[in-house]
This record gives structure tokens, sequence and C-alpha cells, in this order.
């Protein structure tokens, strides 16, 4: 019997061991799953359209400029609805500043050419409004458009590029 008793003592040492590496094979496991959880979680955790325009307006200092209501937008800008899910846009409080930013998500974040297309032409009719004003018709003469993970940004200010680059901030750190 001491034999037997080696026997078994290493058949319970294997068992113990076999457990050991199942138990840590379940616990890395699981907590290889947590981190995927909670990484797709921090992706999938988008900022909105509305947020990224306070974000640059915090960043860069905008004063007197004010968010159009939901039901306004259609008057100041034909968007178009088929390729965008949220638009955000503030205008100048002031009807002789030209000052906007517009910030819209794309259902298609690969296509932004309609809502580019959009702008383009809501530039053009501004222009027309500010044909008097030549600082501000300078102002929407350097409009900056900017694509940047499925949104489309657009601002006419004295500084576009600066909010730009906020705008990208702003994206970049939410996704």
């Amino acid at each position: 019997s001491s034999d037997t008793k080696k026997l078994l003592t290493f058949i319970i040492i294997m068992l113990i061991a076999i457990a050991t590496i199942v138990g840590c094979v379940y616990v890395l496991t699981e907590l290889g799953q947590g981190k995927k959880s909670s990484d797709s979680s921090s992706v999938t955790s988008e900022i909105s359209a509305a947020q990224v325009n306070k974000e640059v307006i915090e960043e860069i200092g905008y004063e007197d400029i004010s968010e159009l209501d939901s039901g306004d937008i259609s008057g100041h800008i034909d968007v178009p609805e088929d390729s965008v899910t949220q638009t955000s846009i503030y205008i100048a409080d002031s009807s002789s500043s030209a000052v906007e930013l517009a910030c819209f998500k794309l259902k298609d974040p690969d296509d932004n050419k309609a809502i580019l297309e959009a702008i383009s032409k809501h530039i053009a009719s501004k222009l027309k409004g500010y044909s008097q004003s030549p600082k501000e018709s300078e102002l929407i003469r350097n409009y900056v458009t900017d694509t940047c993970n499925g949104y489309v940004f657009m601002v006419i200010s004295e500084s576009p590029e600066a909010a730009a680059k906020a705008f990208r901030d702003a994206v970049n750190n939410k996704n």
C-alpha cells in the first residue's frame, strides 16, 4: 500500500493541478470578456452633434451665439435628411454677424457628399445676405468644413481653422 498511497496522492495532486488550470483559464477568459465589453462600450459611446458644437464653443470661447431650435434648422439650411441623423447649428445672436457653427452626424460615415453640397448652397445664399458687409462676406468666403469619424463640421468665424481643430479634438476624444 505504499504504492497505492503514492498513486492516490499523485491522482489528487493531478486533479488539484487540473482544477487550478481550469480555474485560471476561466478567470482569464472572464477578465478578457470584461475588458472587451468595456472597450466596445467606449467605442459605441458617441458624442452628439450638439455636444461637439458645445465643446468647440467652449474651447474657442465664442460668445453671443445661440443654437437654432430643431424646427428652425430647415429654414436656415436644407439638410439632406436621408444622409444625416443629427444636426446642431449655432448662429450669432446679432444679425450683423455671420458667425456660424454647424455639426452634422452622418448616417453613413463615408458619405458626406450630400451634406457638403447643402453647405455649399447655404454658403452661397448666406453670402448674398451679407453682400453689403465686406467684413462678414470675407468671413463667409473663408468658411471651413471638416469631416471626422462620421461627423461633418462647418464654421464661419474669424478663426475657422482653430474651430476645426477643436472639432477634431472633440470627436476624437469621444471615439
